[in-house]
């Protein structure tokens, strides 16, 4: 494991960082290995701190996607840690942002565990500084490697806010996560009946935009990532073939580079609009738009791949069987059709014509 100090951080590179992840990306989809290890070299090189710290938003658009880029599953961790931060700091007290903050310095990795399971998370007992809690959460992604979750409960006047402790191995169910993409993200079930946690912010917070459903623009950015590796690894294959490449692996190669970088160009857009002092609704719609046009080129991308490297792109253990079954899980998102239909109604609204409505 990498010394979480200054010196190591100093000593790591991003370029090494990222090169171990990808490395090591196929071990952890097979579940030879944890992300633990990678997101602490993350920590080391200090991407994970620049991608909580208050720069432009664009730099943290390449920062995600360069994780992405690496291994999925691990952009999904960073971006939720990324999230986790960001809501402590908008809704959390100066001590809560500075302890926190602090901690995540020192190597703790942060989610944000939303979804519920059977029965909901609620607040059993309020006792002022700390909360009680009953219920379990599903897709709690980074079971064993997350120690601290910025959960959802549920109150009468709309979902709270409030920080766990979710390190005991006792209360998490990573067999509950079986699928076919996304597998090293170990996104179980954990149980929280009887757990004591701190508040964050009042209810209804989380659900305030435009950092709700506006900050969909940061696993967009994670998406372009599996895109831009989709490319590279067909780039590879076609330049390997030199002169004999024929003119349709060519296009091909064309192709996904132009639809890694408009995807990366629209979803830098949004992620300075959300950012920006007086977004609003329309900001929102921008950065679900970009959502949206990034699934259709990651779904275009994944079908050049398996056209022009064929039977190769299904191996097992090859990189691009990873990212495509990564990619393919990833990209479905809770209620796509009703995003979607955001959008269109945003659009409908303005008073402006296409091509202005969005400056």
């Amino acid at each position: 494991m990498i010394p979480r100090t200054a010196s190591a951080r100093s000593a790591l590179s991003d370029g090494d960082a990222l090169d171990r992840i990808a490395t090591g990306a196929v071990e952890a989809d097979a579940g030879m290995r944890g992300l633990a290890a990678d997101m602490t070299l993350l920590t080391a090189c200090g991407m994970l701190e620049r991608l909580c710290s208050e720069a432009d938003p664009a730099s943290h658009v390449t920062l995600l996607r360069r994780i992405g880029r690496a291994s999925q599953s691990v952009g999904r961790l960073a971006e939720g840690h990324m999230n986790a931060l960001g809501l402590v700091t908008l809704y959390g007290t100066v001590r809560q942002q500075h302890d926190h903050r602090a901690a995540a310095r020192s190597g703790t990795i942060f989610g944000v565990w939303g979804a519920d399971g059977e029965p909901p998370v609620r607040i059993l007992r309020d006792e002022g500084a700390g909360l009680y809690l009953t219920g379990c959460k599903r897709f709690a992604s980074g079971l064993g490697t997350v120690s601290r979750a910025v959960v959802t409960a549920q109150t009468s006047d709309g979902p709270r806010l409030v920080i766990a402790d979710v390190t005991d191995p006792a209360r998490a169910d990573a067999e509950a996560w079986n699928t076919s993409g996304m597998r090293a993200t170990a996104s179980g079930r954990y149980d929280f009946e009887g757990v004591q946690a701190e508040p964050l912010g009042v209810a209804g917070d989380y659900l305030r935009e435009p950092h709700f459903e506006g900050g969909v623009w940061r696993y967009a950015a994670v998406h372009v990532g599996g895109l831009e590796a989709l490319a590279e690894e067909v780039r590879q294959a076609v330049r390997a073939q030199g002169d004999e490449a024929g003119e349709a692996q060519l296009h091909r190669v064309a192709r996904l580079a132009s639809l890694a970088h408009g995807s990366r160009l629209f979803v830098e857009d949004a992620a300075r609009q959300v950012a920006a002092p007086d977004a609003g609704k329309d900001a929102v719609a921008v950065s679900l738009a970009a959502r949206e046009a990034v699934e259709a080129a990651c779904q275009e991308a994944i079908a050049l791949a398996d056209r022009a490297l064929g039977t190769r792109a299904f191996g097992t253990g090859h990189r691009v069987d990873l990212v495509r079954r990564d990619l393919g899980l990833f990209l479905r998102q809770a209620n796509l059709d009703g995003k979607l239909r955001s959008v269109g109604q945003t659009v409908c609204r303005s008073v402006l014509p296409v091509g202005e409505t969005w400056g």
